[in-house]
């Protein structure tokens, strides 16, 4: 396949589908596919730089979006739109995939997430840019989200139609993609003290992402269930440190071998932004005396749900000396 190309969508010759269904349905006024649970690429198309637009419905909580460079179907960069949140914060969403693993309740905030209006039980235009490391989503002709980083990196790959519930798709175009719409971004804040590398037994250092998560799905399936995260400081003097913390999905924090706080954090809900589960620093506090000397920071991580395994951890108060994280 070549670029510029179109797909109505109902041939199942064109596509790679992994999904638990994909039928060819009439729709609203539209012959349509009609997608549950799952993606469906097209078969020989990579790229890098594309424009690609499709048209979307769904009749009730759906997650219907785009795949691009996908380098299988268990890691790809994903784009939706949310209908049955529609005007919400997080009704546009920036979810890369790794691993199999969606990582929204890491990648959130002004730069991965936006408000739109997404109708339900009606056709709207959902349209991704994909440029270098940038990329512009927009449904219909309001004002994109533009994410200024997309963390799988420029790599080639497929591109195709993703969703979480049933949703229908209809008239897909994909064409070179020259130039991104113009429009403010915002980048992750950075925190100072925070943690921005752990060491993991048997696999070495893991580095956090620029706004200071670690995104454990980056390195590791989730079917690994659970990873042990040090980091070793030196306290110059004896005082009292205050550790901002966010994570997903259960977390045990020990201090030289001493249990210092644990709890869980997962999806509750739509009621509010804190039952979404995000990891953010500060959303538990524990202060701690240390002594002078050197300390370990022991980080115990589990998963139980597929939205995102990784946490952030913000250290203030005492002046401390972080080792390198390779001594663990």
């Amino acid at each position: 396949m070549t670029l510029p190309y179109e797909d109505d969508l109902t041939d199942a010759g064109t596509l790679s589908v992994h999904a638990s269904e994909a039928k060819a349905v009439d729709w609203n006024g539209r012959r349509a596919l009609k997608l549950v649970d799952g993606l469906a690429l097209m078969s020989g198309l990579e790229a890098r730089d594309v424009s690609i637009e499709v048209w979307i419905g769904a009749e009730g909580l759906a997650y219907p979006g785009v795949v691009f460079r996908a380098a299988d179907v268990s890691n790809f960069e994903l784009v939706y739109a949310v209908p049955h949140v529609s005007g919400l914060w997080d009704a546009v969403q920036y979810d890369p995939v790794f691993h199999g693993s969606n990582t929204w309740q890491l990648y959130h905030g002004p730069s991965y997430q936006q408000e739109a209006l997404v109708p339900t039980g009606e056709w709207f235009r959902l349209r991704v840019d994909a440029r270098g490391d940038r990329a512009a989503i927009t449904v219909g002709e309001q004002p994109p989200l533009i994410v200024g980083r997309l963390t799988r990196g420029r790599r080639a790959g497929l591109a195709g139609i993703w969703t979480f519930k049933p949703a229908y798709f209809s008239h897909l175009r994909i064409s070179p993609c020259s130039q991104l719409p113009e429009a403010p971004w915002e980048p992750p804040p950075t925190t100072e003290g925070v943690i921005d590398e752990w060491f993991l037994e048997g696999f070495g250092v893991m580095s956090c992402e620029p706004g200071g998560v670690l995104n454990v799905n980056r390195y590791l399936p989730v079917m690994v269930g659970e990873v042990r995260l040090t980091r070793q400081f030196e306290a110059l003097s004896r005082g009292e440190l205050e550790l901002r913390l966010g994570f997903s999905d259960e977390l045990s924090l020990e201090l030289d071998g001493e249990v210092i706080w644990e709890g869980g954090n997962t999806f509750a809900g739509f009621a509010d932004y804190e039952a979404r589960g995000y990891a953010y620093a500060g959303k538990h506090a524990i202060r701690t005396t240390v002594s002078t000397g050197v300390h370990r920071l022991t980080a115990r991580l589990k998963v139980t749900e597929p939205f995102g395994w990784g946490l952030i951890v913000v250290v203030k108060g005492q002046e401390v000396r972080w080792l390198p994280a390779a001594l663990g």
